[in-house]
């Protein structure tokens, strides 16, 4: 398994290029901002489909641009359809870059969903609070979560815009802190990665919301 983290953007969303070298498949998720970036990147593999860990513009702004220049599906929780075509505050879009219209997903996430890429699995696990329809990807044989802005290191995902509940957010939160062992690695949706078991001990925001 390949995984290429590239902050995009001017909010440095995290765009998670996943690649099996072996079959030269890949997949993209979250592909925010700066689509030649992320083009280069996915050189010498064929790219299988786009996903979203939610709709937010940030982490959307690039699914026109790659969807119509590979052919590709695009998934993300129907929950987000809402807010793929929300800018948040008004000319954001704008400032990232995003090519709006978004396209609708071509197939909708759901929990317990299995995505395979070549030899790779990834389970969807759908962590609301953040936005009612964030989801998780796992790969288990790699105890490797792709978290999207569900977690960060040191902090949570923030639950006062549209659609987000602090209430789902402590239950997602929960949800993974009991599900997931202490060396999973997590790529947040912003800045550093870090470990389930490094936000155990250190997160603030896990011992205000326990």
């Amino acid at each position: 398994m390949i995984l290429k983290v590239i902050p995009v953007g001017i909010l440095s969303v995290n765009c998670s290029i996943l690649a099996d070298e072996e079959e030269g498949k890949a997949l993209v998720i979250d592909p925010g901002a700066d689509a030649h970036k992320i083009e280069q990147e996915l050189t010498g593999f064929k790219l299988e489909a786009i996903v979203c860990t939610h709709g937010h513009i940030d982490h959307i702004g690039q699914v026109r641009t790659l969807k119509e220049k590979f052919g590709v599906p695009f998934y993300m929780h129907r929950e987000d359809l809402f807010l793929i075509n929300d800018p948040i505050w008004p000319g954001l879009e704008k400032q990232l870059g995003a090519n709006l219209p978004c396209p609708e997903p071509d197939d909708f996430l759901e929990d317990g969903k299995e995505l395979t890429l070549g030899k790779i699995k990834l389970r969807i696990l759908h962590t609301p609070g953040h936005t009612p329809g964030l989801c998780c990807l796992y790969i288990d044989e790699y105890k490797t979560l792709i978290a999207g802005d569900l977690l960060f290191r040191g902090s949570v995902g923030r639950w006062d815009l549209p659609g987000g509940s602090l209430e789902d957010l402590r239950r997602s939160l929960f949800r993974i802190f009991n599900e997931l062992s202490d060396d999973t690695l997590v790529v947040c949706g912003h800045y550093d990665e870090t470990t389930i078991g490094h936000e155990r001990v250190f997160n603030p925001y896990l011992r205000s919301l326990s």
